[in-house]
């Protein structure tokens, strides 16, 4: 790791460590912010999964939007906007007493922050040699969870509860102590060559790609199915736990710290795992990990069984977030890369269905109907990566013998 560490480029570095500092603020209220909404408003199960879940669907046109104004300003306005409008959101979500601006900033908070993640993600395969993406991607990764496993563990020692408003503050100041670092940084390496992309990324530019592209199209429906199932999937749990089992809230940090953790610990290997199989071999083995981890949650009925199923879905997010961005990479012509990133923006649709979903699921049936269908939504994934394998193979059948 640390002779990769020394091969990126120095703003890499930065979007690496940035990466730890972000989660570190998300990391104290994440595991918990859909019982914050449900202590401070009227919301059903439901109603709070398909709330948090608006914030990713607005991050999904935000990011579309922080493309067009890297455009017109830079990435490296964008990415301070970025940083600073979230911060301010995040004091917004104290004011509790007033449920519809809680509400309004939760959604608010997907937007602004979407600006950002497209800028760092292009940013850092345009100065990461192709050969060496999945490494900086998946160092991002870790990264984030290095982060995400402070967080909680933070949360924890300072005493926090899951109403308590002091995470947003505390989340607040890291996110302006960050926007202050990068603005240092971005002087100090002379970073005014990003100005913009190469490419227009818009939400038409990147639905035409999908249009034209069915190999694209193919990855993004089994990344939606994927993202459904994943990527809420702190927000389903704590609905869970809510709901069915509440005497064991307390169970919600120590949990997601143990993610982290696994994330942590695993990473490097499992990496070195992947660089030996292609993208679609680690895709299918980290979702069928996944799918035996939720089926462990939906028959749990311990702290130890829980803590097991948690390391079992864990070691497969390890195997299939940054192959899911390696499949993608695998068929993005260099000219047109902004575009096909934002496409995988769509994906996000997947984090709006998914906290509600499961919310009605559990309101109508019970945690286990719940687990059980999401399961079988992640193993559905792989079948549309298959098939988008196999066109990528034809094509080039085809034009072997042209």
């Amino acid at each position: 790791m640390l002779q990769a560490w020394k091969e990126f480029h120095p703003v890499v570095k930065l979007m690496l460590i940035g990466s730890v500092l972000m989660n570190i603020g998300n990391g104290m209220i994440i595991p918990y912010f859909a019982i914050y909404l449900g202590e401070h408003t009227n919301l059903s199960i439901t109603q709070i999964g398909f709330l948090i879940g608006s914030s990713s669907l607005a991050a999904m046109f935000g990011g579309f939007l922080g493309g067009t104004l890297s455009d017109l300003i830079g990435r490296k306005k964008v990415m301070m906007a970025s940083l600073i409008l979230s911060a301010i959101m995040l004091i917004g979500l104290t004011f509790h007493p007033f449920p519809s601006i809680l509400m309004l900033v939760t959604i608010g908070r997907g937007f602004t922050m979407s600006f950002f993640e497209p800028c760092s993600k292009a940013l850092i395969a345009d100065l990461t040699e192709s050969g060496k993406r999945l490494r900086a991607f998946s160092m991002k990764y870790f990264c984030g969870n290095l982060g995400f496993a402070i967080g909680p563990l933070l949360g924890t020692v300072l005493g926090l509860q899951a109403t308590s408003t002091l995470p947003f503050y505390i989340s607040c100041a890291v996110f302006l102590l960050y926007s202050l670092v990068l603005h240092l940084l971005f002087a100090k390496y002379k970073v005014t060559s990003i100005s913009a992309q190469q490419e227009k990324v818009t939400f038409r530019a990147s639905m035409k790609a999908m249009g034209r592209d069915k190999i694209l199209f193919l990855f993004l429906m089994g990344g939606l199915l994927a993202t459904t199932v994943h990527g809420q999937f702190s927000v389903t749990l704590s609905q869970y736990f809510y709901a069915d089992v509440k005497s064991a809230i307390t169970f919600l940090g120590v949990l997601w710290s143990a993610h982290a953790i696994v994330i942590i610990i695993l990473s490097v290997p499992i990496l070195r795992l992947m660089e030996k199989r292609t993208s679609l071999q680690s895709i299918v083995i980290g979702t069928s990990l996944f799918c035996v981890g939720i089926v462990g949650f939906a028959f749990s009925l311990s702290f130890t069984s829980f803590l097991l199923s948690m390391i079992i879905f864990t070691i497969g997010e390890i195997f299939l977030i940054p192959a899911e961005y390696a499949i993608i990479d695998e068929i993005t012509p260099d000219h047109i890369r902004g575009t096909y990133f934002g496409a995988v923006s769509f994906t996000a649709l997947g984090s709006f269905i998914g906290p509600g979903l499961s919310g009605m699921i559990l309101s109508q049936f019970n945690g286990l109907t719940m687990f059980l269908f999401l399961a079988l939504l992640s193993l559905v994934s792989i079948i549309f990566y298959v098939w988008g394998i196999r066109l990528k193979e034809q094509g080039k059948s085809a034009s072997l013998h042209d």
